[in-house]
């Protein structure tokens, strides 16, 4: 094969001694060793040679110049990130706003922490009263404000926070992701933002080694994050199910409060994105008003509870005045509602997450704004967390028992954001080692200490999140493990470029007009699967196009860098690989006809630039074989730094490109080849962008595969077990991709495929 199985590429760039950033080439390691390359041509500078060699441990040799990476880098350096800068009053509206959507469940739980702590435990004195009220006031000082506004905010991803946000953070930074499809393009998108080098880079590195060289640490830190992930769709069901007092008004509000999620309350789009907020407004908010508020509201309570010690149980509306009562009522139903609406909108915004990051069967997801991308309505989630919650109610009927499971979701979700922002520091913030240390240390040492406490209520409530932890963890684990190991399949499968070679460009049938759109997982090679295509149809496509939907550990891929393109065979072959990449936020609602148009438009563009690098490159070739020619009849001495000085020509870009007819001098144009000057008039060229034009006339075909996967007849039972039955049934019941392009049928073609696992 002309493609190995390794899927991961990366490049070593070097840059010119003029020291200019753009003027670099990426070269590959079948051009030169990098091993017996001096530092200071591999970093331009002598005084940074640690950097050097840190970096060669940062990358991977590539097997060849890929022009995945050079369109990549093209791209992203047009589109790089400028951070808006806001006014104080602009960041204090913004502080306003995330009172009701990012502290709606904090600010609720005056509703019920003193009756929950008081429920079982009769007051004796007031020391009984002011040692809760001093629990619950440095406990909020301590975790919220001290942890998670001020520490876990900063670990946010482009403005993304939560669960698998962070493990995405981790993922661009070492390679732990567990589907082999990562490829170093992906390092050039803009929003990928990969930290420079610190004096903690050498601990970093090692970090990073351990990680991506263990597959059991690989598999561990997956599983902690699912973990996490379930808990938090936990919360979403026994948040709302906490909010109510009343079982029949409870169930009645849930009802309607599931049944307006697909109208879009809009209260999702912010949750979920921070970068609607700015981490600035949300520590302005919490810090001036939520904490004090909170302090102030349990300070209230517990002075109530000194004097009527005999109200415990409905301490929170038994405390407010009665010409009060009712505005006060109206208000904290609100508020609950509101608090019920952020968590299952987090559930949506996780889930989605997980489906982006191959760890959730893919599920129908609306989008209910046209323009807040985060605003999304997942109808099967949304049943069902209806349904659960109305259970946990009908079942408990009281917020007790609710209240010690949803202890149990919180902690559990604490201690999983806990170690990962612990990893985030040491491996991407780089921290002073006894800072990051100490972060686990005084944070973890809390939490386990309030999951003893919570542990110990596992009867009396606190089985309910363990119990939704492991059946949502069991289905997502499930699905990642069949994934990946449908994934490694076809890399073992791929049909070898010799076999391609030998069927030549008819490819042993008949070339029809048309573009054939192969939609597989593959980044690299050729699917088995067109196999498949060749000996069941009795032509095939003009223009084959081998299609990969990926997502990418960033949260929104530029539309303009959405397309990478490969050219696959010699050029008569007419058969191209494309990467769409897409990040876990993205939103893929597009039709088919905009998506064909997008595409078509960056390939003729790929097939333009394609002629546009072998023109510049010959011509390039060219200059280099008159300069030698003249080198060598004159008898001057050679230049400085030897024969090394022709590693350091740069590959201008596109944008040099276009100034070259008019800012070059008069001398340049006479050396360079005809070719180069009239490259519009290129005979290849334009008889591909004929042909193209003629296959988008006859219209796109989508050569789909409808797969099974089995597993090996000499696996275990258990693995038999999970794929064969576990893993089948989820494939059966989720959304086909098909559904997910939105493609009419009658321009689908569809073959039968088993694989093997």
């Amino acid at each position: 094969m002309e493609e190995h199985d390794t899927i991961e590429e990366s490049s070593v760039r070097l840059v010119g001694s003029s020291g200019s950033g753009s003027d670099s080439r990426w070269v590959d390691g079948a051009e030169l060793d990098l091993e017996s390359l001096s530092l200071s041509l591999l970093t331009g500078n002598e005084g940074r040679e640690g950097y050097g060699s840190m970096r060669r441990r940062l990358v991977k040799k590539p097997k060849r110049v890929d022009s995945f990476d050079g369109e990549a880098m093209e791209i992203a350096g047009a589109h790089g990130h400028h951070s808006k800068d806001q006014t104080m009053w602009h960041t204090i509206a913004l502080a306003f706003q995330t009172l009701g959507v990012v502290y709606g469940d904090m600010g609720t739980s005056p509703l019920y922490v003193f009756s929950d702590v008081f429920s079982k435990v009769s007051i004796e004195s007031d020391i009984d009263i002011l040692g809760a009220l001093s629990l619950v006031m440095y406990t909020i000082a301590l975790l919220p404000l001290a942890k998670y506004v001020f520490v876990v905010l900063k670990a946010n991803d482009n403005g993304e926070g939560g669960t698998f946000a962070l493990y995405s953070l981790i993922c661009r930074y070492a390679n732990v992701n567990l589907l082999p499809n990562r490829q170093a393009a992906d390092e050039h998108i803009s929003s990928f933002r990969l930290k420079l080098p610190t004096p903690e880079l050498e601990r970093a590195l090692n970090i990073k080694e351990t990680l991506e060289r263990r597959s059991s640490v690989k598999t561990l830190l997956l599983l902690l994050v699912l973990m996490g992930t379930s808990m938090i769709i936990g919360d979403g069901i026994l948040t709302p199910a906490i909010s109510g007092a009343v079982v029949i008004i409870s169930i009645f509000m849930l009802v309607a409060l599931f049944s307006i999620q697909q109208f879009g309350t809009g209260a999702e789009a912010m949750f979920a994105d921070l970068g609607h907020f700015s981490v600035r407004a949300i520590q302005i908010a919490f810090t001036c008003v939520v904490f004090p508020c909170l302090l102030l509201a349990y300070m209230g309570q517990a002075a109530y509870l000194m004097k009527h010690p005999d109200s415990a149980e409905r301490i929170f509306y038994d405390s407010v005045p009665d010409t009060l009562f009712w505005p006060v009522f109206v208000i904290a139903t609100l508020a609950a509602m509101i608090a019920s609406q952020a968590m299952i909108s987090a559930t949506f915004s996780c889930v989605k997450q997980s489906m982006a990051l191959g760890c959730f069967p893919r599920l129908k997801i609306i989008h209910t704004s046209r323009r807040q991308m985060g605003q999304i309505y997942i109808p099967v989630m949304n049943w069902f967390l209806m349904i659960m919650c109305i259970m946990v109610v009908a079942i408990f009927q009281s917020t007790t028992d609710i209240a010690n499971a949803y202890g149990i979701a919180e902690v559990g979700v604490m201690i999983v954001s806990t170690t990962l922002v612990t990893l985030v520091m040491l491996l991407i913030w780089q921290t002073n080692l006894f800072l990051a240390v100490c972060f686990p240390l005084v944070f973890g040492s809390v939490e386990l200490i309030y999951l003893s406490a919570v542990l110990s209520k596992i009867k009396e409530g606190g089985w309910l999140p363990l119990a939704f932890a492991a059946c949502f963890l069991s289905v997502m684990y499930t699905w990642n493990y069949g994934s990946v190991l449908k994934y490694q399949s076809e890399v073992r499968g791929k049909i070898s470029m010799d076999l391609m070679h030998d069927l030549s460009s008819t490819l042993g049938t008949v070339r029809v007009p048309g573009i054939g759109l192969l939609y597989n997982e593959l980044v690299q090679g050729i699917p088995s699967s067109f196999g498949q295509f060749l000996l069941g149809l009795p032509a095939i496509h003009s223009t084959i196009v081998f299609v990969c939907i990926k997502y990418v550990p960033v949260p929104v891929v530029p539309k303009e860098e959405r397309f990478l393109f490969r050219r696959l065979c010699p050029k008569d072959y007419h058969m191209f690989r494309c990467v769409a990449r897409y990040g876990y936020k993205d939103v893929r609602k597009e039709d088919h006809q905009a998506f064909e148009q997008l595409l078509a438009e960056s390939l003729e563009k790929f097939l333009r630039k394609e002629a546009l690098d072998l023109a510049l490159e010959g011509s390039m070739n060219e200059l280099d074989f008159d300069s030698v020619s003249l080198r060598s009849r004159n008898s001057g001495p050679p230049p400085a730094g030897g024969g090394n000085e022709d590693l350091r020509i740069p590959l201008m870009h596109d944008q040099r490109l276009e100034e070259a007819g008019t800012s070059m001098s008069e001398e340049t144009p006479s050396a360079l080849p005809s070719g180069l000057m009239s490259l519009d008039e290129d005979p290849s060229l334009e008889y591909e962008l004929s042909a193209l034009r003629e296959a988008m006339d006859s219209g796109f075909t989508y050569m789909l595969t409808h797969g099974e996967v089995r597993a090996k007849k000499n696996s275990y039972f258990f693995k038999k077990l999970v794929i064969n039955y576990f893993y089948a049934f989820l494939r059966r019941n989720c959304r086909a991709g098909a559904a997910n392009m939105r493609v009419p049928h009658m321009n689908i073609i569809r073959v039968g495929m088993t694989y093997m696992v």
